[in-house]
């Protein structure tokens, strides 16, 4: 469980920043309080959670200073739009200003929440059009008007101006227009950047942006709707506490999202260093730092010296992602020590390439702090993954090196039909010839005996040929050409075969362990019943030759079955031999993939 160290300093200043806006709402409003406690009640709880959630954001890192400042400056304003409750003095005008101030600081905190800076041309026009229509409309309106327009007494001190009931009368309207205007377009800007939010900042800032957009919008209708909302000081403190009960939500979401995501902070390293503890491998170190980093789209890339280059999380070669041009991903580079094993040290050993969602880049501590608690665990990763390119090189080089044997063999046996086969066979038909020409009956025997040993080579050179690569194999595929096979063993076999064609060396390894396992039968069950299936499934194509004979078989070393297992094994698969009485089973089981690897 993660220590709270920001418990006792920040919690103190934002209890603190909480009580001294909650103290002057309390104290500016004591008039009207005095008639209404409850409204007096929730005016203080939500200036104080908006200065508290200001408190902790101020202090919790350059990215949130902006937006925390921001909020405690709206909470210390809003306070003053409680003096129109005074009769006397300054306060009622100074009012008018507290409220609207209250709205343009808040508005601008919201708009900055919680990447800590306004994003674009539209935040920043809209922080200037506020002001003008807000602030500086209503300076417009106390210089043309007299404080019982505004339903004040006369009693108050009011900024001195010709009164023009024209310009009152239209200023309302207008600025009632334009308070709509400002929070539809306030709505449409959260809008907007909800949809640019990262996993992790989207379960904060949510609840915050629907709930600002309310405070926006629903007073701004109601203040439209009802005329008198500025004339009547007993509307217009009503209206106040509507506005009071949606900021209170407001200041409620503000200081949780504050408080989760500082939790967040401090627990997600803790959460990574639990997570791999139970086991480290690759898959577990990208889950760990994807949670920790609320980032689905987190990818790893790990160094791989035998590759010299860099190499994905299955140990496959990649070509190392370079900075990103934009700031759409954040690829960190990560070096280790290779005698103290200590990640991020600053060696020039290179260990990772974590890539990550560009807006973490304003989260830099929180990314240093899961990274450095999943050090170890990317060392471990670094590992595997280097083992599983080593892993990948040998099967590649052994699968190159049984292409190059079937091509060798398919060499071979082109030479010996080119050349001895064609060579016997004219010297066989010579010799054919001169039987029959020949009045000798002696000089006519030999000729046949002779021609009779050439047209057995022949064969055997047929059957060696055959024997290196079959061309039935190439011409019909493995149906044809285990069929043919059975018939030359005289085997009764039913031949249960997937259609279509695969890699040469693919084909040919099956074949070859099938022959084999058909030999065995002819050898030592020759009236057994055989059966051979060849199926694909999972990418995997599967042989076996089954039998009912006697059993007995097994592997011998250098024998005919023990050749089995070593061409799968060549091509990533696996081979195996199952015998009892009444059943013998010779299975292989090839990877297609492999033939991809050989390529």
């Amino acid at each position: 469980m993660p220590r709270i160290p920001f418990l006792r300093h920040e919690a103190v200043r934002a209890v603190l920043c909480a009580v001294g806006s909650g103290a002057l709402v309390l104290l500016f409003g004591s008039p009207y309080w005095r008639e209404h406690p409850v409204h007096g009640a929730v005016a203080a709880l939500a200036c104080g959670g908006f200065a508290a959630s200001g408190a902790l954001l101020a202090t919790g890192g350059r990215r949130r200073r902006l937006t925390g400042w921001l909020l405690i400056a709206a909470a210390y304003c809003w306070p003053f739009a409680w003096l129109v409750s005074r009769e006397h003095g300054l306060g009622p005008s100074i009012s008018f200003f507290g409220l609207y101030g209250f709205f343009v600081l808040f508005g601008t905190a919201i708009l900055s929440y919680p990447a800590g800076r306004l994003r674009g041309r539209g935040d920043r026009v809209w922080v200037v059009a506020a002001a003008i229509v807000l602030v500086g409309g209503e300076v417009v309106f106390q210089v043309f008007t007299e404080p019982e327009w505004a339903g004040l007494p006369p009693t108050v001190t009011w900024p001195s101006g010709p009164p023009i009931r024209a310009v009152w009368e239209i200023g309302m309207r207008a600025q009632a227009a334009g308070q709509i205007v400002l929070a539809l377009w306030f709505a449409a800007l959260l809008w907007r950047r909800s949809r640019w939010l990262s996993n992790l900042d989207r379960r904060i800032a949510i609840p915050v942006q629907v709930t600002a957009a309310a405070l926006g919008l629903i007073p701004s209708i109601q203040a439209a709707l009802e005329p008198g909302t500025w004339t009547d000081i007993e509307t217009l403190q009503s209206f106040y506490f509507t506005e009071g009960v949606i900021a209170l939500v407001v200041a409620i979401a503000l200081v949780s999202g504050a408080l989760r995501d500082r939790w967040w902070e401090l627990s997600a390293p803790h959460r990574v260093v639990r997570i791999t503890s139970s086991g480290t491998s690759v898959a577990t170190v990208r889950i760990a730092l994807a949670d920790a980093l609320r980032d689905g789209t987190l990818q790893l890339y790990f160094w791989a010296p035998s590759e010299d280059g860099w190499v994905d999380a299955g140990g496959v070669p990649e070509v190392a992602p370079a900075p990103a041009a934009d700031d759409a991903r954040w690829r960190i580079p990560i070096s280790g020590d290779p005698v103290s094993g200590d990640p991020r040290s600053g060696g020039q050993q290179p260990l990772a390439i974590v890539d990550v969602d560009g807006s973490l880049r304003r989260r830099p501590l929180l990314v240093d702090a899961v990274l450095r608690a999943g050090g170890q665990a990317l060392l471990t990763a670094q590992l595997q993954a280097a083992v599983s390119a080593n892993l990948t090189q040998i099967l590649a080089a052994k699968a190159r090196l049984e292409e190059k044997r079937l091509a060798e063999r398919q060499r071979l046996e082109q030479e010996l039909h080119d050349g001895p086969q064609r060579q016997l066979g004219d010297l066989a038909r010579r010799l054919e010839r001169l039987t029959g020409q020949v009045s000798d009956p002696l000089v006519g025997s030999v000729a046949g005996e002779c021609r009779d040993e050439v047209l057995a080579t022949v064969g055997e050179l047929e059957e060696l040929a055959h024997g290196l690569l079959p061309a039935a194999l190439r011409e019909l595929g493995l149906h044809g050409a285990l069929a043919a096979v059975a018939d030359r063993l005289g085997l009764p076999v039913r031949l249960l075969v997937v259609p279509g064609r695969y890699p040469a060396a693919i084909e040919a390894t099956l074949y070859f362990a099938l022959c084999e396992g058909l030999t065995n039968v002819a050898k030592y069950a020759p009236g057994a019943a055989v059966r051979i299936e060849v199926t694909l499934a999972d990418h995997w194509l599967r042989g076996v030759v089954i039998d009912d004979g006697p059993g007995g078989a097994r592997i011998k070393p250098g024998g005919g079955l023990a050749g089995i297992a070593e061409r799968a094994r060549s091509l990533s698969g696996r081979a195996s031999v199952e015998s009892a009485p009444g059943e013998t089973r010779v299975a292989i089981a090839v990877p297609l993939d492999s033939a991809l690897v050989a390529s």
